[in-house]
């Protein structure tokens, strides 16, 4: 192994300061994909349900530290093993508000 390689892949930067692992939660149709899509991608979008599980990750910067914010939302059921559930840090339970 070279000296010079490994230095220099050690004094690199990491990514980012603080990796967050979150979960929205909620029934089919609240607008769980939405809200992810408005948060990640700024827009808004018509979107089919999701089947399964769908995945972004956001960076934020946030009193000069650096953010990772990996999201993933919950499809339309079966929801995932709860073991799934236990490797994320928060869940955001999504519902919907009108009165209909």
């Amino acid at each position: 192994m070279d000296s010079s390689s490994s230095s220099s892949s050690l004094s690199q930067q990491p990514e980012f300061d603080y990796l967050f692992k979150l979960l929205l939660i909620g029934d089919s149709g609240v607008g769980k994909s939405s809200l992810l899509l408005r948060f990640t991608a700024d827009s808004f979008e018509d979107l089919s349900p999701t089947i399964g599980v769908d995945f972004k990750v956001k960076m934020v910067t946030i009193g000069g530290k650096k953010l990772k914010l990996a999201i993933w939302d919950t499809g339309t059921k079966p929801l995932p093993p709860l073991t799934f559930f236990r490797l994320r840090n928060t869940m955001f339970p999504a519902y919907p508000f009108a009165n209909e």
